[in-house]
């Protein structure tokens, strides 16, 4: 079976080519800076931390991602993480809701300046190290999947922020 890259990928090159041609590499340096500065901003650094089964991880919202959505996916190094596994609160002090519970009928609704926290069930056996948790929020209006990724290195047991 022939790799296929992924979906978007072919367009997205074209026009980082297409820019570079008409404004200059400098351009394509700049809007790569921008998307990497606002990816960065999503993660909370150094929330990443375990919890009895699982890891948990806070995101702040920055005022360019807003919407209302219809479903949540996380995936912890790779492996996607079954909705019932995975729960989120917009902070302490707000009852907790399964990725499953977040429909279109039931949307989890986030503002500029809005926190998200995250426990995750994660059963194979985590330790020290890098960990890459990628959050794929799909909203029903445009653009269909908004996502981030995050890399951060996951402290021992006991070490929360």
């Amino acid at each position: 079976m022939p790799l296929r890259p992924p979906r978007g990928l072919f367009a997205l090159l074209r026009q980082g080519v297409t820019i570079g041609a008409d404004y200059g590499l400098r351009s394509v340096e700049a809007l790569l800076a921008v998307a990497q500065t606002i990816e960065e901003s999503v993660y909370e650094p150094g929330s990443l931390h375990t919890v009895p089964g699982g890891l948990a991880f806070a995101l702040d919202n920055p005022p360019l991602r807003v919407g209302a959505f219809a479903r949540v996916r996380v995936l912890v190094d790779g492996e996607a993480i079954s909705s019932e596994r995975v729960r989120l609160r917009p902070g302490p002090g707000h009852a907790w809701r399964t990725a499953a519970e977040v429909t279109s009928e039931s949307t989890y609704d986030l503002g500029p300046g809005d926190r998200t926290e995250f426990e995750v069930a994660f059963t194979p056996a985590i330790g020290p190290g890098r960990t890459r948790i990628r959050i794929e929020f799909e909203a029903p209006a445009i653009p269909p999947i908004v996502w981030c990724e995050i890399r951060d290195t996951l402290p021992p047991p006991g070490d929360a922020p």
